[in-house]
């Protein structure tokens, strides 16, 4: 059976990291066994993504590396990339450039190397090109943001692999304003924190804030105090996965979800909330992965706006449910596409 020696380590407190990987790694399973480099993720990281009973599990680089160096000598072997967010640096470089063997060793044997589902989160002159020439090497390379494709110069665009999970439609229920926001920028202005209780009012929601990345606690529970409503915290539960699943059963009642957090926007959006990235300054990185499905202009600056000015811009974008909807379904058949052809899996 063929092996797929894949790069898996994410961040161990974002729901978003187990969610993206758990798609990923259903689609790779259909073309042979995983071996799957996932470091020091805990049990409960590892119980999330589901993993079948072949799949195997490294902590140790250095172990998954000579794994896969024997197998490309005894079977067919590919090498896939883990999906997600590069960071353009010296020290990311430097880590690639080691796994070039054996890149070099899988493609020499007929085997694959695979990058689907990735985005810079910035450029960076000084490194590109070198990222460049390992990009190269790939047989196939899909970026998750048209930025991303356009600096580097090779490869496609596909949409994010959290767009893949979640509901065929928008007709339930939808009470619920979602509020979720990272711990590490400035807090929302009174403006902002007025317009989103006026929102709320105005189309008779329930504002609900919830923690999607446990290092955002602390903010949510401010957040909480300063708009009512209810209060989904990670800690009131046991795991990743019971927070995933509740945060689900949310996002199927909401109507809209505010962030400035890309997977909260882009879970939300897949169980049919419409979402808007709601934020000081404009902030490229949410908007250009949902430019990547063709869902252009869902941020709204608030900086320097009247709490009415933020207030009309919310209700504009509160009216976007079907195309949303149509959006994410277009998506989901785009991934799936760039899925079957990165993998020759007949349709």
């Amino acid at each position: 059976m063929r092996r797929i020696y894949v790069r898996g380590t994410g961040q161990e407190d974002n729901i978003g990291d187990v969610i993206l990987r758990r798609a990923f790694f259903d689609e790779l399973s259909r073309a042979g066994e995983l071996h799957i480099l996932l470091g020091e993720a805990s049990a409960d990281f590892l119980s999330a993504l589901d993993l079948r009973d072949s799949d195997v599990v490294y902590r140790d680089v250095d172990d998954w590396r000579r794994s896969a160096y024997r197998s490309v000598l005894r079977r067919d072997t590919w090498w896939v990339d883990k999906p997600g967010e590069l960071l353009l640096e010296e020290d990311i470089y430097k880590g690639q450039r080691r796994l070039v063997p054996l890149i070099l060793a899988v493609r020499a044997r007929g085997g694959r190397a695979l990058r689907l589902g990735i985005g810079q989160r910035k450029p960076n002159p000084a490194v590109i090109e070198r990222f460049r020439r390992l990009y190269r090497l790939s047989s196939m390379v899909a970026w998750r943001d048209v930025d991303s494709r356009e600096h580097f110069g090779l490869g496609e665009v596909m949409p994010d692999w959290g767009f893949l999970p979640g509901a065929d439609s928008g007709s339930e229920s939808r009470r619920r304003l979602v509020v979720s926001y990272r711990g590490d920028r400035e807090p929302l202005s009174a403006e902002t924190i007025t317009a989103i209780r006026e929102f709320a009012s105005q189309e008779s929601l329930t504002v609900t804030v919830i923690t999607q990345v446990a290092r955002d606690s602390a903010r949510s529970k401010e957040l909480h105090a300063q708009l009512g409503g209810d209060l989904v915290d990670w800690e009131v539960v046991a795991g990743h996965r019971a927070q995933e699943d509740r945060l689900r059963d949310i996002y199927l009642e909401t109507a809209v979800a505010l962030s400035d957090r890309l997977h909260v926007l882009i879970v939300a959006a897949a169980e049919g909330a419409v979402p808007v990235n709601l934020i000081a300054e404009p902030d490229t990185k949410v908007g250009r992965h949902f430019d990547a499905i063709g869902y252009h202009g869902m941020t709204v600056a608030s900086a320097d706006r009247t709490s009415e000015e933020i207030l009309r811009d919310l209700a504009t974008q509160a009216a976007r449910t079907d195309e949303v909807i149509a959006r994410v379904s277009a998506a989901r058949a785009r991934i799936r596409d760039v899925a079957r052809r990165a993998l020759a899996i007949a349709s």
